[in-house]
């Protein structure tokens, strides 16, 4: 028997919904320590998602004087915003503007995360940075590291630079590890046969 639920919009099928990884099922039993991540560059090489970055993405300790410098500039754009700056574990850079922060949530691997991105593209002078959050989860699994946007469902597989698989079969072989399952997935692989087709 099928049953069906209107969810925000959507109509999903119990057999569609039970095939989709959530997030309460990704972080089961995840392990993820900051430490483990950090001092070393990460590339995505799989995605469930229609973004991708393709600059390597660098995660630091929040050293306090960053943290004040964010922290300063999230006040200037919204004082009223409530953020437990204590709970800072880790920092990311994927790419140049952006700069996410993550405050533990209470669970290894679960993180409330505040994006700052810079209105880069917009005329001089640059207005204030958007700012959002973010319910994140973030695994490691072997050589490989998960991520999961808890809002609208995307994912990414990570490996450090010089880890990065090579191959389709090695790329879905890392991601499986992971136990992502999301419809759309493909590989950096395929962004990159699409981008050389073009």
């Amino acid at each position: 028997m099928s049953v069906c639920v209107w969810l925000f919009g959507i109509v999903m099928s119990s057999a569609a919904a039970a095939a989709i990884t959530t997030c309460e099922e990704f972080e089961r039993s995840a392990y993820f320590n900051p430490y483990d991540v950090v001092y070393s560059m990460w590339k995505i090489f799989y995605i469930w998602g229609n973004t991708t970055e393709q600059y390597p993405i660098i995660f630091s300790l929040p050293a306090k004087n960053r943290v004040d410098k964010i922290k300063a500039i999230v006040e200037r754009v919204d004082p009223e915003l409530e953020i437990e700056w204590h709970k800072a574990a880790l920092l990311m850079e994927p790419r140049p503007g952006l700069m996410v922060v993550f405050l533990y949530a209470g669970t290894p691997g679960a993180f409330r995360a505040l994006v700052k991105m810079e209105q880069r593209t917009k005329v001089r002078p640059h207005p204030l940075p958007l700012i959002k959050f973010a319910d994140v989860r973030l695994k490691l699994v072997g050589e490989y590291m998960g991520m999961m946007c808890c809002e609208d469902l995307t994912a990414y597989a990570m490996a450090r630079v010089d880890e990065m698989p090579t191959t389709e079969q090695e790329c879905e072989r890392g991601a499986e590890k992971l136990g992502i399952r999301l419809k759309n997935g493909h590989s950096y692989l395929y962004i990159q046969r699409l981008v050389d087709e073009l």
